[in-house]
């Protein structure tokens, strides 16, 4: 069950992995993705110890599927 608690992680993890950037000339808030997945798999391992990373990864278009 998704509780607050969750939410609220996820927010932190937005607002730690995201920034202003000026795109096209206009300030846009923008998430290194990179960064903020591997965080997102720290957060969920430490939830989950049976947390599966590599289809976390792959479900996220980070690792690409083989079989795809």
């Amino acid at each position: 069950m998704i509780t607050r608690k969750y939410y609220k992680e996820i927010a932190k993890l937005i607002k730690d992995n995201g920034r202003v950037a000026m795109v096209r000339n206009k300030p846009l808030f923008v998430i290194d993705s990179a960064k903020f997945v591997d965080e997102l798999c720290l957060s969920f391992k430490k939830d989950n110890p049976n947390f599966n990373e590599i289809k976390f990864r792959e479900a996220t278009g980070q690792i690409l599927n083989k079989a795809a």
